[in-house]
Protein backbone atom coordinates (compact mmCIF):
# COMPACT_ATOMS: atom_id res chain seq x y z
CA UNK A 1 0.00 0.00 0.00
CA UNK A 2 2.87 2.02 1.37
CA UNK A 3 4.73 1.67 -2.77
CA UNK A 4 1.28 2.64 -4.62
CA UNK A 5 0.88 5.73 -2.44
CA UNK A 6 4.52 6.54 -3.15
CA UNK A 7 4.23 5.69 -6.76
CA UNK A 8 0.90 8.71 -6.92
CA UNK A 9 3.17 11.01 -5.57
CA UNK A 10 6.09 10.72 -7.68
CA UNK A 11 3.28 10.61 -10.74
CA UNK A 12 2.04 13.95 -9.91
CA UNK A 13 5.33 15.62 -9.74
CA UNK A 14 6.52 14.13 -12.81
CA UNK A 15 3.22 16.16 -13.77
CA UNK A 16 3.65 19.30 -12.56
CA UNK A 17 7.66 19.40 -13.45
CA UNK A 18 6.51 18.66 -17.52
CA UNK A 19 3.69 21.19 -17.54
CA UNK A 20 1.27 18.49 -18.36
CA UNK A 21 -2.28 17.99 -16.65
CA UNK A 22 -4.75 15.10 -17.87
CA UNK A 23 -7.46 18.15 -17.91
CA UNK A 24 -11.28 18.25 -19.18
CA UNK A 25 -11.70 20.22 -22.49
CA UNK A 26 -14.79 21.97 -23.47
CA UNK A 27 -15.20 23.26 -27.16
CA UNK A 28 -18.45 25.05 -26.90
CA UNK A 29 -18.28 27.75 -30.00
CA UNK A 30 -16.51 29.84 -32.08
CA UNK A 31 -15.62 33.53 -32.93
CA UNK A 32 -16.44 32.45 -36.75
CA UNK A 33 -16.99 28.91 -37.73
CA UNK A 34 -16.35 30.11 -41.46
CA UNK A 35 -12.83 31.06 -40.67
CA UNK A 36 -11.03 31.20 -44.29
CA UNK A 37 -7.41 29.04 -44.87
CA UNK A 38 -4.67 30.75 -43.38
CA UNK A 39 -6.43 32.86 -40.89
CA UNK A 40 -6.54 32.66 -37.07
CA UNK A 41 -9.82 30.89 -35.84
CA UNK A 42 -10.60 31.52 -32.38
CA UNK A 43 -12.43 28.91 -29.94
CA UNK A 44 -13.89 29.92 -27.05
CA UNK A 45 -14.18 27.33 -23.96
CA UNK A 46 -12.31 25.64 -21.22
CA UNK A 47 -9.44 23.47 -20.79
CA UNK A 48 -6.72 24.42 -23.77
CA UNK A 49 -3.09 24.90 -23.19
CA UNK A 50 -0.41 25.57 -26.32
CA UNK A 51 1.20 22.13 -25.69
CA UNK A 52 -1.77 20.28 -26.66
CA UNK A 53 -2.78 19.45 -30.29
CA UNK A 54 -5.75 20.77 -33.01
CA UNK A 55 -6.96 18.80 -35.86
CA UNK A 56 -9.54 19.56 -38.38
CA UNK A 57 -12.44 16.83 -39.42
CA UNK A 58 -10.06 15.59 -42.05
CA UNK A 59 -7.02 15.02 -39.38
CA UNK A 60 -5.37 18.25 -41.19
CA UNK A 61 -3.35 19.64 -38.02
CA UNK A 62 -3.63 23.14 -36.98
CA UNK A 63 -0.88 25.75 -35.72
CA UNK A 64 -1.92 26.58 -32.14
CA UNK A 65 -0.93 30.43 -31.94
CA UNK A 66 0.37 30.11 -28.31
CA UNK A 67 0.45 33.82 -27.43
CA UNK A 68 -3.11 34.38 -28.10
CA UNK A 69 -4.14 31.03 -26.35
CA UNK A 70 -5.34 30.46 -23.02
CA UNK A 71 -7.41 28.54 -20.38
CA UNK A 72 -10.43 29.80 -22.14
CA UNK A 73 -9.48 30.80 -25.18
CA UNK A 74 -7.40 29.20 -28.32
CA UNK A 75 -6.21 30.42 -31.36
CA UNK A 76 -5.10 28.09 -34.08
CA UNK A 77 -4.40 29.08 -37.76
CA UNK A 78 -6.88 26.95 -40.09
CA UNK A 79 -4.89 24.41 -42.13
CA UNK A 80 -5.07 23.89 -45.79
CA UNK A 81 -7.77 21.90 -46.98
CA UNK A 82 -9.65 21.79 -43.62
CA UNK A 83 -13.46 20.24 -44.46
CA UNK A 84 -16.55 20.69 -43.09
CA UNK A 85 -16.50 18.97 -39.11
CA UNK A 86 -15.74 19.02 -36.01
CA UNK A 87 -12.49 19.76 -34.68
CA UNK A 88 -10.73 17.83 -31.85
CA UNK A 89 -8.60 18.69 -29.68
CA UNK A 90 -5.85 16.01 -28.46
CA UNK A 91 -4.52 16.70 -24.68
CA UNK A 92 -0.50 15.27 -24.37
CA UNK A 93 -1.90 12.20 -22.63
CA UNK A 94 -3.66 11.70 -26.12
CA UNK A 95 -7.54 12.25 -24.56
CA UNK A 96 -9.39 13.70 -27.62
CA UNK A 97 -12.20 15.85 -27.50
CA UNK A 98 -14.55 16.49 -29.70
CA UNK A 99 -16.12 20.70 -30.59
CA UNK A 100 -19.75 21.09 -29.98
CA UNK A 101 -19.93 22.44 -32.92
CA UNK A 102 -19.47 22.09 -36.55
CA UNK A 103 -16.85 24.11 -38.32
CA UNK A 104 -18.47 25.40 -41.42
CA UNK A 105 -21.33 24.38 -40.55
CA UNK A 106 -23.79 23.99 -43.67
CA UNK A 107 -26.09 21.70 -42.20
CA UNK A 108 -29.94 23.02 -41.86
CA UNK A 109 -29.38 26.12 -44.47
CA UNK A 110 -31.88 28.41 -45.36
CA UNK A 111 -30.22 31.35 -47.13
CA UNK A 112 -26.45 31.43 -48.15
CA UNK A 113 -26.56 33.99 -51.00
CA UNK A 114 -25.17 31.14 -53.41
CA UNK A 115 -27.65 28.22 -54.32
CA UNK A 116 -30.01 29.27 -51.53
CA UNK A 117 -30.74 32.97 -52.11
CA UNK A 118 -33.08 35.30 -50.10
CA UNK A 119 -36.00 36.12 -52.05
CA UNK A 120 -36.72 39.90 -51.28
CA UNK A 121 -34.17 42.74 -49.79
CA UNK A 122 -30.63 43.30 -49.32
CA UNK A 123 -27.97 44.12 -51.37
CA UNK A 124 -25.45 42.29 -53.97
CA UNK A 125 -22.22 44.25 -52.61
CA UNK A 126 -20.05 42.48 -55.90
CA UNK A 127 -21.03 44.44 -59.13
CA UNK A 128 -21.02 42.89 -61.92
CA UNK A 129 -17.43 43.24 -62.72
CA UNK A 130 -16.31 41.64 -59.82
CA UNK A 131 -15.71 44.73 -57.68
CA UNK A 132 -17.03 45.62 -54.45
CA UNK A 133 -19.82 48.26 -54.37
CA UNK A 134 -19.39 51.59 -53.91
CA UNK A 135 -23.34 52.87 -54.00
CA UNK A 136 -27.20 51.76 -53.22
CA UNK A 137 -30.38 52.64 -53.75
CA UNK A 138 -32.43 54.40 -50.83
CA UNK A 139 -36.07 55.57 -50.39
CA UNK A 140 -37.43 56.54 -54.01
CA UNK A 141 -35.05 57.99 -56.52
CA UNK A 142 -32.20 58.84 -53.71
CA UNK A 143 -28.42 57.23 -54.16
CA UNK A 144 -26.38 56.18 -50.65
CA UNK A 145 -22.52 56.27 -50.78
CA UNK A 146 -21.51 53.37 -48.82
CA UNK A 147 -19.46 54.38 -45.43
CA UNK A 148 -17.31 51.33 -46.07
CA UNK A 149 -16.02 49.24 -48.65
CA UNK A 150 -17.97 45.48 -48.62
CA UNK A 151 -15.33 43.29 -47.24
CA UNK A 152 -14.02 40.22 -48.54
CA UNK A 153 -16.33 37.06 -48.25
CA UNK A 154 -16.47 34.41 -46.07
CA UNK A 155 -18.00 31.28 -47.95
CA UNK A 156 -18.94 32.54 -51.46
CA UNK A 157 -21.51 35.11 -51.67
CA UNK A 158 -23.16 37.48 -48.56
CA UNK A 159 -26.07 39.86 -48.61
CA UNK A 160 -25.20 43.57 -47.23
CA UNK A 161 -27.60 45.29 -45.53
CA UNK A 162 -27.46 49.35 -45.52
CA UNK A 163 -29.62 52.18 -45.41
CA UNK A 164 -30.89 55.02 -43.19
CA UNK A 165 -34.09 54.32 -40.93
CA UNK A 166 -36.07 57.12 -40.20
CA UNK A 167 -39.31 56.36 -39.21
CA UNK A 168 -40.50 54.24 -36.54
CA UNK A 169 -42.02 50.82 -37.12
CA UNK A 170 -41.78 50.45 -40.87
CA UNK A 171 -40.29 47.75 -43.14
CA UNK A 172 -37.39 49.52 -45.62
CA UNK A 173 -35.80 47.41 -48.20
CA UNK A 174 -32.37 48.51 -47.36
CA UNK A 175 -32.69 47.08 -44.20
CA UNK A 176 -34.66 44.16 -44.69
CA UNK A 177 -33.94 41.12 -45.38
CA UNK A 178 -36.44 37.53 -46.20
CA UNK A 179 -36.77 34.01 -47.51
CA UNK A 180 -40.11 33.09 -48.78
CA UNK A 181 -40.98 29.57 -49.59
CA UNK A 182 -43.98 30.56 -51.03
CA UNK A 183 -42.00 32.85 -53.72
CA UNK A 184 -39.60 29.94 -53.91
CA UNK A 185 -42.59 27.50 -55.21
CA UNK A 186 -41.29 25.16 -52.26
CA UNK A 187 -45.21 24.61 -50.87
CA UNK A 188 -45.33 24.29 -47.39
CA UNK A 189 -41.69 23.05 -46.53
CA UNK A 190 -40.51 23.34 -42.78
CA UNK A 191 -37.79 26.14 -42.40
CA UNK A 192 -36.12 24.21 -39.99
CA UNK A 193 -35.29 21.22 -43.08
CA UNK A 194 -34.27 17.59 -41.65
CA UNK A 195 -34.55 18.93 -37.82
CA UNK A 196 -38.38 20.04 -38.26
CA UNK A 197 -38.90 17.31 -35.85
CA UNK A 198 -36.64 18.52 -33.30
CA UNK A 199 -37.44 19.91 -29.90
CA UNK A 200 -36.73 23.74 -30.35
CA UNK A 201 -35.36 23.74 -27.00
CA UNK A 202 -32.20 22.01 -28.60
CA UNK A 203 -31.98 23.78 -31.83
CA UNK A 204 -30.96 27.45 -32.59
CA UNK A 205 -30.60 29.49 -35.42
CA UNK A 206 -26.78 30.71 -36.80
CA UNK A 207 -25.86 32.70 -39.28
CA UNK A 208 -22.49 35.20 -39.60
CA UNK A 209 -21.98 39.10 -39.34
CA UNK A 210 -19.91 41.93 -39.94
CA UNK A 211 -20.37 44.96 -38.99
CA UNK A 212 -17.69 47.94 -39.70
CA UNK A 213 -15.95 49.63 -36.44
CA UNK A 214 -16.82 52.69 -38.77
CA UNK A 215 -20.66 52.26 -38.83
CA UNK A 216 -20.93 50.63 -36.00
CA UNK A 217 -24.74 49.38 -34.97
CA UNK A 218 -26.65 51.58 -32.42
CA UNK A 219 -29.66 49.17 -31.17
CA UNK A 220 -32.29 52.07 -32.88
CA UNK A 221 -33.98 50.44 -34.52
CA UNK A 222 -33.30 46.90 -33.42
CA UNK A 223 -33.03 43.36 -35.55
CA UNK A 224 -36.28 41.17 -35.11
CA UNK A 225 -35.81 37.63 -36.88
CA UNK A 226 -38.70 34.99 -37.00
CA UNK A 227 -39.83 32.64 -38.89
CA UNK A 228 -43.27 33.20 -40.34
CA UNK A 229 -46.14 30.39 -41.90
CA UNK A 230 -46.79 29.28 -45.36
CA UNK A 231 -50.30 30.73 -45.38
CA UNK A 232 -49.26 34.52 -44.30
CA UNK A 233 -51.37 36.91 -45.68
CA UNK A 234 -48.47 39.55 -45.76
CA UNK A 235 -45.64 36.78 -46.67
CA UNK A 236 -43.59 38.06 -43.49
CA UNK A 237 -46.61 36.83 -40.86
CA UNK A 238 -45.06 38.90 -38.11
CA UNK A 239 -48.25 39.06 -36.61
CA UNK A 240 -48.57 35.47 -36.58
CA UNK A 241 -45.07 34.41 -35.35
CA UNK A 242 -42.90 34.62 -32.14
CA UNK A 243 -40.48 37.38 -32.92
CA UNK A 244 -36.52 37.21 -31.25
CA UNK A 245 -35.81 40.81 -30.75
CA UNK A 246 -31.88 40.85 -31.09
CA UNK A 247 -29.91 43.42 -29.59
CA UNK A 248 -25.99 43.17 -29.28
CA UNK A 249 -24.90 46.24 -28.35
CA UNK A 250 -22.75 47.06 -25.45
CA UNK A 251 -25.08 48.50 -22.72
CA UNK A 252 -22.33 51.15 -21.68
CA UNK A 253 -21.74 52.27 -25.53
CA UNK A 254 -25.29 51.48 -26.86
CA UNK A 255 -23.41 50.16 -29.87
CA UNK A 256 -21.88 46.91 -31.29
CA UNK A 257 -19.22 46.43 -34.05
CA UNK A 258 -17.68 43.03 -35.55
CA UNK A 259 -13.81 45.09 -35.67
CA UNK A 260 -14.26 44.41 -39.10
CA UNK A 261 -14.30 40.96 -39.09
CA UNK A 262 -17.21 38.09 -39.11
CA UNK A 263 -18.08 36.62 -36.76
CA UNK A 264 -21.21 34.02 -36.21
CA UNK A 265 -24.00 34.77 -34.16
CA UNK A 266 -26.01 32.11 -32.32
CA UNK A 267 -29.52 32.59 -31.00
CA UNK A 268 -31.24 29.65 -29.46
CA UNK A 269 -35.14 29.12 -30.70
CA UNK A 270 -36.18 29.13 -27.55
CA UNK A 271 -35.40 32.93 -27.40
CA UNK A 272 -38.18 33.15 -30.61
CA UNK A 273 -40.86 34.50 -27.86
CA UNK A 274 -41.89 37.58 -28.52
CA UNK A 275 -45.44 39.33 -29.47
CA UNK A 276 -45.23 41.53 -32.69
CA UNK A 277 -47.36 43.80 -29.89
CA UNK A 278 -45.54 44.27 -27.00
CA UNK A 279 -42.27 42.67 -25.15
CA UNK A 280 -43.77 42.03 -22.45
CA UNK A 281 -46.16 39.64 -24.20
CA UNK A 282 -45.00 36.13 -24.25
CA UNK A 283 -45.91 34.18 -27.77
CA UNK A 284 -46.41 30.05 -27.84
CA UNK A 285 -43.08 28.31 -29.07
CA UNK A 286 -41.97 28.21 -32.98
CA UNK A 287 -43.62 25.74 -34.68
CA UNK A 288 -41.52 24.17 -36.79
CA UNK A 289 -43.72 22.01 -38.42
CA UNK A 290 -45.79 25.30 -40.04
CA UNK A 291 -42.42 27.77 -40.01
CA UNK A 292 -41.62 28.24 -43.60
CA UNK A 293 -39.93 31.85 -44.27
CA UNK A 294 -37.75 33.56 -42.87
CA UNK A 295 -37.15 37.17 -42.02
CA UNK A 296 -34.26 40.23 -40.71
CA UNK A 297 -35.30 43.30 -40.38
CA UNK A 298 -34.09 46.29 -38.84
CA UNK A 299 -37.94 48.05 -37.13
CA UNK A 300 -38.74 50.24 -34.07
CA UNK A 301 -38.32 53.62 -32.86
CA UNK A 302 -34.55 55.53 -33.91
CA UNK A 303 -35.46 58.40 -31.89
CA UNK A 304 -34.73 61.78 -33.00
CA UNK A 305 -31.95 61.23 -35.43
CA UNK A 306 -32.28 58.41 -38.24
CA UNK A 307 -30.63 55.32 -37.99
CA UNK A 308 -27.34 54.91 -40.15
CA UNK A 309 -26.86 50.89 -40.60
CA UNK A 310 -24.55 48.96 -42.09
CA UNK A 311 -24.59 45.11 -42.10
CA UNK A 312 -22.73 42.39 -43.98
CA UNK A 313 -24.86 38.87 -43.53
CA UNK A 314 -24.40 35.25 -44.75
CA UNK A 315 -25.19 31.77 -44.05
CA UNK A 316 -28.86 31.74 -42.00
CA UNK A 317 -28.83 28.39 -41.20
CA UNK A 318 -31.00 26.29 -38.18
CA UNK A 319 -28.87 23.55 -37.02
CA UNK A 320 -28.86 21.51 -33.11
CA UNK A 321 -27.21 23.63 -30.27
CA UNK A 322 -24.74 20.85 -29.79
CA UNK A 323 -23.16 18.29 -32.53
CA UNK A 324 -23.06 14.89 -31.85
CA UNK A 325 -20.14 13.48 -30.82
CA UNK A 326 -17.88 11.34 -33.18
CA UNK A 327 -17.91 7.44 -32.17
Amino acid sequence: MRIKFINIIAGALMLAASGCHNHDVTMTCMKCEFANEGEEAVIYGSGFSADDEVFFANDKKAQIVAEKTNDSILTVIVPKDAETGPICYMTTFHKKTYSDFIFRDNRGMVINFDDKRATWGGFDPIDEEGDPIRIVKGDGDSILTLPVTPPDGIDGHYGLLYGFYKKAWTMNKETFLQYCAKDEGKADRSVAGIYEDMDINDLCLKFEIYIPKNCPFKCQPRVEIFFGPYDAENKHGREQSPICAWAPCNDVTNEFSTNDEWHTVILPLNQFNHSYQSDEIRMDPINLKTATNLTFVLIGDPGDTASENYMCVDNFRIVPLKAKQPK
